[in-house]
């Protein structure tokens, strides 16, 4: 059996040009180049510094009983740390309440949380619930030790208009990365006088104690007091490993990547090979219209019946092609009645 192998190169080709833009936009998502520690914050997740500002405190939430609380009664008058963070995060989130953490575990038996002084961090992904909020109040406050942290340590979540009020407020920028379905965002705490005055910025996941308590003991005698800039970098929450400290590869998009190229050399070695075999010749059309549908999958943002359309209309159109290039397979493959077997 002769094979046409110039289509089969022509196929092979067309295969590379599908797979490229997808393999090339995960291959860029992975490896931070140069990174030796975690990247400093860009533009679109950082903390513009708002010292001086206050928060608004009618702002409506759901505490981790589900309870509707405003921003305000969960500060109650206090000198108040907030942490802006996400609660399924799998990178800096959980370091940064875990540094909260360590921080008040060595402010001493005579600076506690829920009494002088509250804890409120707020989720800012909207999808977020109650439940969530709760599982990781109950570790932290148990992790603490502390009685009196059970009143004054908040989990909140909420709805977007209360979200994008308070972030706007405290210049937390922050994107939402929707291949990764992840936020990359800046990683720090922010003191806030009893009446919301915002007095100062702490960045990274490291909280000195010392200072930590004297704005927050500033803050309790002077609700105007407004701190120094910070100038640390707030480092971005992205792709961070807790283990090492660093940026590291992104090794979901490495995967997804290497196991798209298998499915693009699988594909190109039977064409290349067995193009004449109708079953080959479907598979071949199958894994293009796989391919072909990844990137809509993992960038495009649609309402789930539109994606139940493409898939409908993909399947079908597969099945169209895969049957006339089987019928075109086999009639190729009707081999010329022998000279002189008696059956011309």
């Amino acid at each position: 059996m002769r094979i046409n192998r110039t289509n089969a190169a022509k196929l092979f080709i067309t295969l590379v040009a599908l797979l490229a833009p997808f393999v090339s936009a995960l291959a860029g998502d992975g490896l931070a180049p140069g990174s030796t520690g975690p990247d400093k914050a860009t533009a679109n997740a950082n903390y513009d510094q708002k010292l001086g500002d206050k928060v608004p405190l009618d702002l409506a939430f759901l505490d981790e009983n589900g309870t509707e609380v405003t921003l305000g009664s969960c500060i109650n008058n206090k000198p108040t740390i907030l942490i802006m963070a996400y609660y399924r995060c799998p990178m800096l989130c959980g370091e940064v309440l875990a540094g909260v953490l360590d921080s008040m575990r060595r402010m001493g038996g005579d600076f506690t949380c829920g009494k002088e002084f509250n804890v409120v961090a707020v989720s800012f992904d909207p999808k977020e619930k109650p439940e969530l909020a709760k599982a990781k109040k109950m570790y932290f406050v148990t992790e603490y030790g502390r009685k009196e942290a059970d009143g004054g340590w908040r989990f909140l979540t909420g709805k977007m208009p209360s979200i994008e009020k308070l972030t706007a407020a405290v210049g937390f920028h922050y994107e939402y990365d929707r291949m990764l379905k992840e936020y990359n965002h800046p990683s720090g705490i922010i003191v806030l006088s009893p009446n919301g005055t915002i007095s100062r910025y702490f960045a990274g996941i490291d909280y000195p104690p010392a200072e930590v308590k004297e704005s927050l003991q500033a803050v309790a005698k002077d609700n105007s007091f407004v701190g120094t800039r910070e100038i640390r970098d707030f480092f971005s929450c992205y792709r961070y490993n807790p283990h090492t400290g660093k940026h590291s590869a992104n090794v979901m998009g490495i995967m997804r990547s290497g196991g798209a190229l298998m499915l693009l050399l699988l594909a190109g070695f039977y064409a290349w090979k067995c193009w004449r075999i109708p079953g080959i010749r479907v598979m071949v059309i199958g894994i293009i219209g796989y391919l072909s549908l990844v990137p809509v999958i993992m960038f495009a943002s649609m309402p789930k019946l539109a994606f139940v359309g493409i898939y409908v209309v993909m399947t079908i159109a597969i099945i169209v092609v895969g049957r006339i290039l089987w019928k075109s397979a086999k009639a190729q493959r009707q081999l010329p009645p022998l000279a002189g077997a008696g059956v011309e």
